[in-house]
Parts: structure tokens; C-alpha cells; sequence
């Protein structure tokens, strides 16, 4: 790899909409030697007042080498920033050369395990691009809040400029409920996978997207695992105690459940009676 990241990437090919992408290595600032490299991928961003940062990519605070995300996933692995252009659909996002160049960069720097760590709408790039590249090399995929069933608050066309509107409205539970029926590619068995739910008291919904979205009944059919976060959809991956939930994921080897696994978490999530996912009509 390279020393001085960060590298520019911009997706040209067509039928795929052009997404400029950015790749950073956060911590360490030059490659570390680790066998395990984390590549962070954000979620949607409204800029109401200033819809051209819209149009490039940009770091989270969560992204940054001092966020306590960081540092914790840092003892063991070497941490990248993704960012894209906030102008397409995730489907664009999770298609474009970019994403796809970035991974194919770091399996040719060595890493023998890469993961996809996504928050919110990063988390449905994330799972679309192993769904999608199967043979990209990529070993494990943590959702955080991802609305893979999509999220109400997508369907209104208000609040966000125009440029933004590609990106907003893939994320309605419409687009959502459409690209998953057109969807020919499944998730693999070989790749890791984890959900973590977040969720706020007394409610189904961490204040943007509900839990069964994150948690979705294909997902629960392929044994996917849950992990509940009690934190709000906003402060999820800057909150404390998420991080080390997220970074023993990043660590452990994550397994898929059993059907009665599944029907215990259904429970503890959703308070229903504990019906196994191969029995859900």
C-alpha cells in the first residue's frame, strides 16, 4: 500500500451514476502491519443550508483518529474512512467503482480480514456491496442502525435540497421493499454479518428508523445476528458504550444463529411469541 492516503476515487462507468469517493487510513496514519483492516462508511447527511458539500466526500467525527470508536477498533486493526458524494441512490453508492477500488486496494495491501463497519445508510452500502461483489474479499459486514427495510422519514420530499434527493429517497421503505425485489444476489453464508439495533426506551425505533428495519425478516431467515443498543439513531457511533459493542464485533468471530436464537432475540426485540424464522409467514 502506498504511505499518504488519502486516494481519490472517481467512479466514470457507465450505467452506473459517477459518485465521487475518498479513501482515508485514520489511524494509524500510515499502515500498521495488522492483519485486520475496518473501513468506515457513513450515512446520509442533510446540508439544507449548503447543498454543494453535498456533492463531495466527507469525514465524519466519528471517522476521526481521537473518536473513541477509533481507538478502540485501532488496537487491532489498521482503520480506514470511505465517504462518498451525498448525490446517489445507496444502490449507485454500493455499485460504483470506487467502493469497489478502495476494498480491491486494501486486499492487495495484504489484510487477510477486511471489514465493512456502516452506519445507517452506510450499513445497506455495506451490505449490497458484499450482496453484489461476492469475490471482492470482503470478511465480515457490522450494520449499525441501517434501514434495510427502510425508514418512513425517507418518503417525505421535504427538507433536504434537491441534490440530495437520489440518496434520500433510495432509502424510503418503497425503493427499499423495490431493490429488494429485484435483488438477485444473496447474501453469502461465508461473510460475517452482524446487526446492532439501536433503540431508544419504551419505543420500537431509535428516532429515525425502526427496529425491524434493521433488523429484517430476510436477514433473520439467513440466522444474521442481533445486538440491541440502547442510543438514539444520532449519537449511536459516537456513544461509548456502542463502540465496544461494535468493536467486539469487529474482533469476535461471528457465527449465524439458529432458528431458536433467531425466535429469542424476536422476543426480546419486538415482544412477540418466539416463532422461528423458518415458521414466520
Amino acid at each position: 500500500m502506498p504511505p499518504g492516503f488519502p486516494v481519490l476515487i472517481v467512479a466514470c462507468a457507465a450505467p452506473v451514476v459517477d459518485v465521487p469517493t475518498q479513501l482515508w487510513q485514520v489511524s494509524p496514519a500510515k499502515p500498521g502491519g495488522k492483519s485486520r483492516a475496518v473501513v468506515l462508511i457513513p450515512g446520509l447527511y442533510i446540508y439544507p443550508l449548503r447543498p454543494t458539500r453535498a456533492t463531495r466526500p466527507e469525514r465524519r467525527d466519528w471517522q476521526e483518529p481521537n473518536s473513541e470508536l477509533v481507538k478502540l477498533l485501532a488496537k487491532d486493526a489498521d482503520v480506514f474512512a470511505f465517504s462518498c458524494a451525498q448525490t446517489a441512490s445507496v444502490d449507485d453508492v454500493a455499485q460504483s467503482p470506487g467502493l469497489r477500488d478502495a476494498v480491491a486496494q486494501l486486499r492487495k495491501a495484504g489484510y487477510k480480514e477486511l471489514v465493512l463497519l456502516g452506519h445507517s445508510a452506510g450499513g445497506v452500502i455495506a451490505r449490497l456491496f458484499v450482496e453484489r461483489n461476492p469475490d471482492a474479499g470482503v470478511t465480515k459486514v457490522i450494520a449499525v442502525a441501517a434501514p434495510f427495510a427502510g425508514s418512513e422519514l425517507a418518503s417525505f420530499k421535504l427538507g433536504y435540497p434537491k441534490v440530495q434527493a437520489p440518496l434520500v429517497q433510495s432509502l424510503s421503505p418503497q425503493a427499499r421493499m423495490e431493490a429488494s425485489r429485484v435483488n438477485t444476489h444473496a447474501l453469502g453464508k461465508d461473510v460475517e454479518f452482524a446487526c446492532v439495533v439501536c433503540k431508544l426506551k419504551l419505543v420500537d425505533t431509535d428516532g429515525l428508523v425502526l427496529i425491524r428495519s434493521q433488523w429484517p425478516e430476510d436477514l433473520q431467515r439467513l440466522g444474521v445476528p442481533a445486538v440491541l443498543a440502547s442510543v438514539s439513531h444520532f449519537f449511536a457511533m459516537q456513544d461509548a458504550d456502542t463502540a465496544k459493542t461494535i468493536a467486539e464485533l469487529a474482533r469476535e468471530k461471528l457465527t449465524r444463529w439458529s432458528p431458536e436464537e433467531v425466535a429469542t432475540a424476536r422476543k426480546m426485540l419486538f415482544g412477540e411469541p418466539a416463532t422461528r424464522p423458518d415458521k414466520m409467514k
